[in-house]
Formats: C-alpha cells, structure tokens, sequence
C-alpha cells in the first residue's frame, strides 16, 4: 500500500523560500533557524525533509543510514517527490542523511578534490534538540567574534567527528542539522570546540 503524502504546497516557490533560509543558516554558523512547512515524510523531521525537498533532485545522489532505510514512508516519499538516487557508497554521495545517535562517523564522504574542493557532501544530521545539550563553540566566518551552539542526541563517536573529522579548509563536509522545524548550519569553515570540560571527558569514554 502506498505511503505517499504530499510535498510543498508550491514546490518552486517553497523550495526557493527555504532555499534562502538555509543561505541564512550557512552564512551565519549556529543560528537556529526555523523552517516554515509542515510537510513531513515517515519518521524523519520537518526540517530535514524540507531540506532534501529543496536540497535533492535527479541529478544528485543521496546516502541514507540504515536508520532510515529501513523506513519505507521515508524512502518511497523521497524518490516520489525528489526523484534521488540512493546509494550505500558514501564516497558516491552528494548528500548524505545521518542520525545523530549512531555509532558512526564522517569517514568515507568526499570532502572535495584539489581542484574542485565544492566536490565535498553535505550531511544532515538529525538530533533531538538544538536548544540543549553538549555546549559548543563556534567560531569562524559568518561569527563575530565566537558563538555558542547547542546540540542534544549526538553520539560520542558523531559528535568526536563534528569537532574533529569534518576535513581541513578548502576541503571538507558541510553539516546541516535537524531537529523538528528548526535547522542550524556548520560550513566547513568554522572551527568548533567544547565549552564544557565534562562534556570533553564523556567524549572520549
């Protein structure tokens, strides 16, 4: 039985308003932002399924978690309404769907070539909240001077490869995450540390 719901109410004209806000994200690192529709797809939150409406088509491929391949209403929205291509290879990815509490890390998507170093994935992430949680620092273009992040549902190992394992400027993944309706970038080009020593030490537990 089919589990199609519908997209945007305006494809063109809601891609192209979330399109903006998630410019708004990127140029400005730990903003939360607030993404407007209700659109949902399965399991997966409002933001994260208006990012790959906006975000994915045909000429990209996507790679999804197993998290997420094993839900169906997920998975048959999204090659309904975004016509993606799904692959297992993360170095074949352009984008890539990750939930925040796997054991996992950003090894294997491509963080550019030396020529082309906007070659790189864009992940997003999802999380429980983006108002609580591990405290981190940010800084970098786009911030003056530093800023505060929060991030509640990353595992240690996720969270080990946000601060540590992103790729070196120009090279490197840009990270969306995801919680409800709201959406908070990381580019590449900010620096991020942890605020709390505590959260430092159940890191690396």
């Amino acid at each position: 039985m089919s589990q199609l719901v519908k997209g945007f109410d305006c494809p063109v004209h809601d891609a192209q308003q979330t399109f903006r806000l998630l410019m708004d994200a990127m140029a400005k690192p730990g903003l939360v932002v607030e993404l407007p529709s209700d659109v949902r797809f399965g399991g997966v939150s409002k933001a994260a399924t208006q990012l790959m409406l906006t975000l994915v088509d045909n000429s990209t491929q996507v790679f999804m978690s197993s998290h997420y391949l094993n839900d169906p209403s997920f998975i048959e929205n999204v090659r309904f309404h975004c016509a993606a291509s799904l692959t297992q290879i993360r170095e074949h990815a352009d984008f890539g769907l990750l939930a925040g509490n796997e054991i996992t890390t950003l090894n294997g998507f491509s963080k550019g070539e030396e020529s082309y170093p906007d070659k790189s994935a864009s992940l997003i992430i999802e999380v429980d909240s983006l108002q609580s949680g591990v405290e981190l620092s940010l800084t970098g273009p786009g911030i003056q001077e530093k800023t505060t992040a929060y991030i509640n549902g990353l595992s240690s190992e996720l969270l080990v490869a946000v601060l540590n394992g992103r790729g070196v400027f120009p090279h490197g993944v840009d990270l969306y995450f995801t919680s409800g309706r709201q959406v908070m970038a990381l580019p590449r080009t900010t620096q991020v540390q942890l605020n709390n020593k505590e959260d430092a030490i159940c890191t690396l537990l």
